[in-house]
């Protein structure tokens, strides 16, 4: 039994390589698409949203905007990103991509205006 493959951690494995080779180059909003795509792919489970509400009290605590950091999270090369806010910059794009899937669901037209406006 304890052989069995995992093919949701598998899935989520491959996914996650894509959001770090796609998002480690600065300007990652330039290639929408391949975002949307990827994001159409993700399944949130609640433990995305706990860990995304948990994450926007952080950052409501030390006075920081949400959406301004996930730009920057896709705007900014890795070194600078950790630089300028002192947060992990996998843990953030990991957010980012939350981020971005709940918005999609809940208000496509601003998930839009995000992806494509830098």
């Amino acid at each position: 039994m304890n052989k069995i493959i995992d093919f949701i951690s598998i899935k989520e494995q491959k996914q996650n390589e894509k959001l770090d080779k796609m998002f480690r180059k600065a300007n990652s909003l330039q290639d929408v698409q391949e975002i949307d795509k990827l994001v159409e792919e993700k399944l949130l489970a609640v433990q995305d949203h706990k860990l995304f509400l948990a994450f926007l009290k952080y950052l409501e605590l030390k006075e920081l905007d949400p959406q301004s950091v996930f730009k920057e999270v896709l705007q900014l090369p890795k070194f600078q990103f950790e630089e300028r806010y002192q947060m992990n910059w996998q843990s953030v794009v990991q957010l980012c991509f939350t981020f971005l899937a709940i918005l999609k669901e809940n208000d496509p037209e601003q998930y839009l205006e995000f992806i494509v406006t830098n």
